[in-house]
């Protein structure tokens, strides 16, 4: 579900390989999110054979009431940090950020730093 709200219209064979799954395993989780009224099918535009996948509007708010979730609980434990241990953090923020878009990034097979250079711009 992650992966189609950052990069709404994969086929099922787009997700199955960036999730590194079978086609097969892919499918049967994306008709059970589509079951759940969490995806929508879309025909693509430049070839009718192809389905592509996106989250629909209540999947969206799941998203961002749980990122929203995440947030106050991460201010919550980060303001009860020492200051010290705080500006540790955020100096680390840089590689942090670097290392989140590779985790986030399509795959294929060169690190995030190498697609979007060294600064990770």
């Amino acid at each position: 579900m992650r992966l189609l709200v950052r990069r709404p219209g994969l086929s099922v064979g787009e997700v199955a390989h960036q999730l590194g799954l079978r086609v097969s395993n892919a499918s049967t989780t994306v008709r059970a999110l589509i079951g759940r009224g969490l995806l929508r099918r879309q025909g693509d535009p430049a070839d009718g054979r192809v389905v592509r996948l996106a989250p629909t509007a209540r999947a969206q708010a799941i998203r961002r009431r749980r990122e929203a979730e995440w947030e106050r609980a991460l201010r919550r434990r980060l303001a009860s940090l020492p200051a010290d241990d705080r500006q540790r953090l955020l100096e680390a923020s840089t590689a942090l950020a670097l290392l989140a878009r590779e985790l986030a990034a399509p795959t294929d097979g060169r690190p995030a730093a190498d697609r979007e250079g060294r600064d990770g711009r």
